[in-house]
């Protein structure tokens, strides 16, 4: 028995030095890339200025290439990461753009985005690559089968990619839009675009982006400073967002421009990397209303998010009572700072000078503190979340015990039909108790 209880006594001991230590989680960093002593300005390329498309040089030097040892003979190229695989769009390789151009690397992995995610700055070392083009497409890879671009092997990739810093979505390059992009050329091909206001032709109306048995090509028109130009958006059946059902309304679409040449012929094409590339716009008749209601979960099925900025906390879907709910701080020692974004889809409305936002919810608010329930709008296309893009709508002044609808919000300060509207829950202070916020319908009307 005493044998017993000095064990007992013991294992408690340790346990008590050991198992209640705390645990800090590692500083990740990743350092700025310095050029190796002796790189010479002749020793850096820019995509554009290297690739001339139906005379791509190779550029392949293997005896130059020393695994791990990055000399003054190497040539390099700095880009940023612009394409994702994460959406099932992209398999096996990545995209990168600098200002002059853009270029697919093949690259035998998958999942590439957890290691190279968007935004993420390489120098990428050209000695040992071949340069080539699929379709007119433009390549780096390994040399395949003597004359065409292959797939470099995982065990390789430090040999060739060095990350540059930490990831950053302000690492990206301009988003072209509609005018903006050069569809009589080549130019900016595998470059990050935004195609704006653009329709699906009425075979695709009702069709999933992709069917589980095979991939899909189906065509938009996409307005542009050379007339209404037709695009192909390519989706992969293997793509998460491929059952999403197109529907017969103006889109904006981001994603990677490519290319497919066959003779004489040119085919624009539109790499969509996740299902936030896509954004529906939906733009009423004058005069009518311009409703959502929380009949089906709207993250889910209505194109809104959440954009969680502090705490643990979140917007929620109850079905039950159908509608979106906001648990607020919970009492006593629960209390904590949130910050949580319910944000819209694109709402396109043609009256804005006497078009006015309100929406029937329930914020039954026993204190005086009504500053965390607020309003925003932005009219920014970008499908990164900003906190800067966006700015107060108006002031809530209407907290109903019951479900009731709010105060009038005007829309005639913004400047342009076409916007996005969110619901912040702003509670910065956890010492000031908040209450539940639930929003049952959202209505855009004039009158």
């Amino acid at each position: 028995m005493n044998k017993l209880r000095l064990f007992l006594t013991l294992f408690l001991g340790i346990f008590l030095l050991f198992g209640c230590q705390t645990w800090e989680e590692p500083d990740i960093k990743i350092e700025d890339w310095i050029p190796p002593t002796g790189a010479k300005p002749s020793h850096f390329w820019t995509i554009g200025g290297r690739f001339v498309l139906g005379k791509l040089p190779n550029i392949t030097q293997p005896d130059s290439l020393v695994p791990g040892i990055y000399g003054p003979d190497l040539r390099y190229i700095r880009a940023v990461v612009v394409s994702s695989d994460e959406g099932g769009n992209y398999y096996k390789s990545m995209v990168i753009q600098d200002s002059t151009g853009g270029v697919e690397l093949e690259l035998d992995m998958s999942g590439l985005y957890t290691t190279y995610p968007v935004g993420q700055k390489i120098v990428l070392v050209c000695n040992g690559l071949v340069i080539g083009d699929y379709r007119s497409l433009p390549q780096i890879g390994w040399i395949y089968q003597g004359n065409q671009v292959g797939r470099i092997n995982s065990l390789f990739f430090d040999n060739y990619i060095i990350k540059d810093g930490m990831p950053s979505l302000k690492n990206l390059p301009k988003v072209l839009k509609n005018n903006e992009i050069n569809f009589l050329g080549l130019s900016d091909i595998n470059k990050l675009v935004c195609l704006e206001n653009v329709t699906f032709e009425d075979d695709a109306i009702g069709k999933p982006f992709a069917y589980n048995d095979f991939t899909t090509e189906w065509k938009i028109k996409v307005p542009s400073a050379n007339g209404v130009q037709e695009v192909k958006v390519r989706t992969s059946n293997f793509a998460k967002f491929r059952s999403m059902i197109i529907q017969k309304n103006a889109y904006n679409l981001s994603g990677i421009l490519t290319v497919y040449q066959s003779g004489n012929n040119t085919t624009y094409q539109l790499m969509i990397r996740t299902k936030e590339d896509i954004q529906v716009i939906t733009s009423p008749p004058p005069g009518e209303i311009f409703e959502f209601d929380f009949t089906k979960n709207p993250i889910e099925e209505g194109d809104w998010s959440l954009q969680p900025a502090q705490g643990n906390t979140s917007w929620i879907y109850r079905p039950s009572s159908q509608l979106m709910m906001h648990p607020g701080n919970q009492t006593g020692a629960y209390q904590t700072a949130m910050d949580d974004w319910f944000i819209s889809p694109v709402i396109t409305y043609p009256d804005m000078a006497n078009g006015y936002l309100h929406f029937e919810h329930q914020l039954p608010v026993s204190n005086a503190e009504y500053d965390a329930y607020q309003i925003y709008y932005t009219t920014s296309s970008s499908t990164t979340f900003n906190i800067n893009d966006w700015k107060p709508l108006g002031t809530l002044n209407r907290f109903p015990a019951n479900l009731e609808w709010s105060n009038r919000f005007p829309l005639s300060a913004i400047n342009t039909n076409t916007f996005r509207i969110a619901f912040r829950y702003n509670a910065p202070n956890p010492e000031i108790e908040t209450y539940p916020w639930s929003i049952r319908k959202v209505e855009v009307r004039n009158k």
